[in-house]
C-alpha cells in the first residue's frame, strides 16, 4: 500500500509535480508552492491506491499511485489524451505524473465532483461512444505501442485485419500467460488451441478499426454533476468496435438505453451479441491472470462453447 498520510517522500513529490504544472496553477496569479492539507484515502481500485488530496487554498486533486512502473500512468495518460482528442466523450483533466526515489509511482488527475445519472445520462453516453467511434476510423488495428489492461501488458502491433489482431495480439498472450502461470489444464489448453485456429470462422475481418476505450466497464465511467459522463482508466487501442462491448455486457451496469442509443447513432452488425461473448473471453482471461482461479470456470466454460 502506498497511503499518502505514511508516505512523507511520496506527498512531497506530488506537492512539488503540483507546484511544477501549470495546470494547477491555472487559477493563481503567481506560481506559489503548492501545499498539501489533508487527504483522503479512497477505494475501489484494484490496481492502485487512490486518495483526494485538498491544497491549502481548497483546491483538491485525485491521485493514484502504487509501486508498478511508471510505465502504467504514461500509457493511461496517452489513453486519455486519445480519447479526449475525439471531442465527444469527457476525460478528467491530466495534471502530471512522476515517480519517487522510493520507487513509488504517481499520476495526478482533476477531482471529478461526482453527480446523479439523469433520465438521458445513458442515452447520451450511447450517442458520444458512437460519435467516438465514427470519427476515429483507421487503416489498421493496433496502436503506436503496447499499453495495459490493469497491469498486464497489452500488446498494440499492428495487424491489417481484425481475426489477426484478435488473436495474437489480445487471446493469444493471455493464454500464454495463464500457462506460464500454471493457471490452465490440458483440457483447457486444447480448447484453447481449437479456438484460435477456427476464429476465422467466428468473427468478421472485413471491419473497420476505430478507437476504443478497451476497459469500459460501470467502474471506469463517473457521473459527473450534471449526469454527465467521465471516462477514466482506458486501454486504447483501434480495434473492431464490437470489441468494446465485450466489457460492458461482461459485469453489467449498462441499461437499455444506453445500447439503444449507440445502435440509433451507429447499429452494430447482425449477431454482434453471439460475438461479443468471445470477446468477454479476453476480459476473463485477464481476470485469471490478475486474480486468479476463481476465474477459471467462466474462461473454460466460453472455449467449450466456442472451440
Amino acid at each position: 500500500m502506498t497511503n499518502l498520510e505514511s508516505q512523507p517522500n511520496l506527498r512531497k513529490a506530488i506537492e512539488n509535480a503540483l507546484t511544477a504544472s501549470d495546470k494547477a496553477h491555472r487559477v493563481l496569479s503567481r506560481n506559489l508552492p503548492c501545499s498539501i492539507t489533508s487527504s483522503k484515502q479512497l477505494t475501489g481500485g484494484c490496481i492502485s491506491d487512490a486518495a483526494l488530496v485538498t491544497l491549502e487554498d481548497g483546491r483538491q486533486y485525485f491521485i493514484k499511485s502504487s509501486l508498478h512502473d511508471l510505465a502504467i500512468y504514461a500509457a493511461e495518460q496517452n489513453g486519455l489524451e486519445a480519447i479526449r482528442a475525439t471531442q465527444t466523450l469527457r476525460v478528467p483533466e491530466i495534471i502530471g505524473l512522476g515517480k519517487t526515489e522510493c520507487g513509488i509511482s504517481f499520476f495526478i488527475l482533476e477531482a471529478i465532483e461526482s453527480g446523479n445519472a439523469t433520465a438521458t445520462s445513458e442515452i447520451e453516453f450511447g450517442r458520444r461512444l458512437a460519435q467516438m467511434h465514427r470519427k476515429t476510423r483507421a487503416a489498421r488495428f493496433g496502436y503506436p505501442q503496447s499499453n495495459f489492461i490493469g497491469s498486464t501488458t497489452q500488446l498494440n502491433t499492428w495487424a491489417t485485419d481484425w481475426q489477426t489482431f484478435f488473436v495474437e495480439s489480445r487471446l493469444r498472450p493471455q493464454i500464454r500467460m495463464a500457462q506460464n502461470r500454471e493457471l490452465t489444464t490440458p483440457l483447457f489448453n486444447r480448447h484453447a488451441d481449437q479456438l484460435l485456429s477456427k476464429m476465422g470462422n467466428l468473427l468478421p475481418n472485413s471491419s473497420s478499426p476505430v478507437l476504443i476505450h478497451g476497459d469500459l466497464w460501470a467502474g471506469n465511467i463517473i457521473i459527473a454533476k450534471g449526469g454527465v459522463p467521465v471516462l477514466v482508466d482506458p486501454a486504447v487501442s483501434y480495434s473492431e468496435r464490437e470489441f468494446e462491448f465485450g466489457m460492458t455486457t461482461l459485469f453489467g451496469g449498462f441499461g437499455a438505453d444506453f445500447y439503444e442509443a449507440y445502435h440509433e447513432c451507429w447499429p452494430l452488425a447482425e449477431g454482434w451479441q453471439e460475438r461479443v461473448k468471445i470477446y468477454q473471453l479476453y476480459h476473463l482471461l485477464n481476470h485469471l491472470n490478475l486474480f486468479g482461479a476463481s476465474y477459471f470456470q467462466a474462461c473454460m466454460s466460453t472455449l467449450k462453447q466456442f472451440s
